[in-house]
């Protein structure tokens, strides 16, 4: 049914594993944690064949509540031929009570279906029999969703698993006088079922392969930018439809500036994110009526919110920078659940937001966190990383476009470089007290 403003499509069912073509991401699933180490919050585990067996978790957020809350299950994987002839017995928590004896053990696929595993190199897989997981199912509650479990083994000798919805969605729609091609899936990450804003949506050209690049854009809660125009998307939990409206509500402009500083050459391309939504940054490539390609600009104009960056380049003149939104906070690497996000960058319709970087920057360390305490003897992990602390944004690169420099791209092989520009990524020096070098790099550091 379509409403006045509104266009909605229908979409069929298909194998994620038949879409490694055209959406790999739809099959390489949501990594989980994997280790040697047993989790304290299991009470009970089963009787193990193997003399190593692994240990791990897998959490399942919905990222788009502040903090995020989420479902966490425990496994662990067994050798039932014995140690070192193959990880055959995965042992998951689906009950959630601590014990893993009482939930039904998967075992490995002897013949796993086309398409369950990846081409990766130097990478072993072991695909298990599907299993089941509640998730949000738009305002009904929770629905069973199949998913299923990927071992990855490294030849270095790491280790991880990973979770595959199997189900995808597939269409052609019409939209702004162009076709477009459709796929809606889950994209590493599985926070609900196919309405979700964090599922994914690919957009492309009928025919093509070609979509937008930019970070987000492959999310179901992307605004895509069409003949100048943004448009939303929407889906049903079950992912048979799929409605697209044009975006009506007010605009603002988003600019960079060079604050009190003297610089000419100032623009800016990526892409921002509010708690819902996510949008490019940046002028349309005139090739495409789809905005699958960003030129920096200085001045955009974008939907009236709230925003932090997702990820965003910027130049200064001779000085180019890359920024993303902090994931980490002090003493915790990599904090993404459960956290409270800043968004900082306020676009309203009678006021432009001017990112300038007038805010003094700071460091945090990462590692070791504040009240971090350890014995003589003990290795101590120190990361640091160059934010803007108002903004809660985190610098990732910085380079002099002025001056170009070798890199050699592999080591120990065939000698093999490339002509890049000059890194300004500011020096970390780890002192003793007598002066001696402990440990040095360059931001990020750790």
């Amino acid at each position: 049914m379509t409403g006045a403003g509104e266009w909605t499509f229908k979409l069929k069912e298909v194998s994620a594993f038949d879409l490694t073509e055209q959406a790999r991401e739809f099959a390489e699933g949501q990594r989980a944690i994997c280790g040697a180490s047993p989790d304290p919050n299991v009470r009970v585990y089963p009787r193990f064949t193997s003399q190593q067996p692994l240990y791990g978790r897998v959490s399942f957020a919905d990222r788009t509540a502040e903090p995020a809350p989420r479902t966490t299950y425990r496994l662990a994987l067994d050798e039932s031929k014995g140690t070192g002839q193959g990880y055959d017995r995965l042992y998951f928590d689906r009950n959630q009570d601590g014990d893993l004896t009482n939930d039904k053990v998967l075992p490995a696929r002897a013949n796993p279906a086309p398409g369950a595993t990846l081409n990766y190199t130097g990478i072993s897989q072991v695909c298990f029999e599907n299993l089941a997981v509640p998730l949000a199912f738009g305002s009904q509650g929770e629905r069973l969703l199949e998913m299923m479990p990927r071992l990855l083994l490294w030849q270095e000798g790491d280790k991880g698993i990973t979770f595959v919805t199997t189900q995808a969605r597939q269409g052609r729609i019409r939209l702004a006088g162009g076709k477009y091609d459709v796929l809606l899936g889950h994209n590493q990450v599985a926070a609900g079922w196919f309405d979700h804003p964090w599922t994914a949506l690919h957009l492309m050209p009928a025919g093509s392969r070609s979509r937008p690049r930019w970070m987000g854009s492959n999310r179901l809660m992307a605004l895509h930018k069409i003949d100048g125009t943004f448009y939303q998307f929407a889906a049903t939990p079950a992912g048979d439809k799929l409605t697209v409206r044009p975006y009506t509500e007010p605009l603002g402009v988003f600019e960079v500036g060079a604050g009190a500083r003297t610089i000419e050459g100032v623009n800016i391309h990526g892409s921002l994110r509010t708690r819902n939504t996510t949008v490019g940054v940046g002028e349309v490539s005139r090739d495409y009526r789809l905005s699958l390609a960003h030129s920096p600009v200085q001045t955009c104009e974008l939907p009236a919110d709230d925003y932090m960056p997702e990820y965003l380049t910027l130049e200064f003149g001779k000085l180019r920078m890359t920024i993303s939104n902090n994931y980490h906070t002090d003493g915790r690497r990599m904090h993404i659940v459960g956290r409270q996000w800043v968004y900082g960058i306020h676009i309203r319709p009678d006021q432009p937001f001017v990112l300038d970087f007038s805010n003094p920057p700071a460091v945090m360390f990462v590692s070791p966190a504040r009240d971090c305490r350890i014995k003589p003897g003990e290795e101590l992990r120190v990361m640091a990383v160059l934010t803007d602390p108002v903004l809660d944004i985190m610098f990732r690169r910085l380079q002099d476009t002025s001056e170009q420099c070798q890199e050699t791209l592999v080591e120990g092989q065939p000698y093999r470089s490339l002509h890049t520009d000059v890194s300004l990524d500011p020096k970390v020096v780890i002192r003793r007290a007598n002066g001696e070098i402990v440990a040095e790099g360059v931001m990020p550091f750790g």
